[in-house]
């Protein structure tokens, strides 16, 4: 207070009046300087608070992001084991009619043997009745040499016995 006692004594009214005057500005721009550092502050605070719901909503966007990946590489793999599954339905699929097929010649090959059997089986009885017929025929033969050879033996007897009538009859007549 002195101090502005000592001021007072020095200006002059109209001074003093002056800086009564400047002062009220400045202190009204204080005024105006503190409500806008207030309202700075409060839009501090505000992006302060958005700032960290920000992170909060990134954090929680990231995350979702990495469950978004995960479901991603399960559906791949998921995709792929499809991918394997209908291809190894493919390659069952082809055994099966390769299966098939082969279960068709295998039938026809059954009847082609089951018929051949039949052939064989007739083929057989065949010979066995051809092998009895040239055993007979064989024993037939034997026979007919054997009646060739007494009809040799009996015709040389007969042409000998002829022969002996012949000389008996010229030695009677003779």
């Amino acid at each position: 207070m002195k101090g502005l006692l000592q001021l007072s004594t020095m200006l002059s009214a109209g001074q003093i009046q002056q800086l009564i005057t400047e002062n009220e500005n400045l202190q009204v721009q204080v005024n105006d300087l503190n409500y806008m550092l207030a309202e700075r502050e409060q839009e501090i605070a505000e992006l302060k608070q958005n700032n960290t719901t920000d992170a909060e909503l990134r954090s929680m966007i990231d995350m979702q992001l990495d469950e978004l990946h995960l479901m991603q590489n399960r559906i791949g793999k998921q995709q792929q084991l499809a991918a394997g599954a209908e291809e190894r339905e493919f390659e069952l699929q082809q055994e099966l009619t390769q299966a098939a097929k082969l279960q068709q010649q295998y039938s026809e090959l059954f009847q082609q043997y089951t018929y051949i059997n039949t052939q064989l089986d007739d083929v057989q009885q065949e010979l066995i009745k051809v092998k009895k017929r040239n055993g007979m025929l064989q024993q037939i033969a034997v026979k007919i040499g054997e009646t060739e050879s007494t009809l040799e033996m009996l015709t040389q007897e007969r042409d000998d016995l002829k022969t002996k009538v012949i000389e008996l009859e010229r030695l009677q007549n003779g």
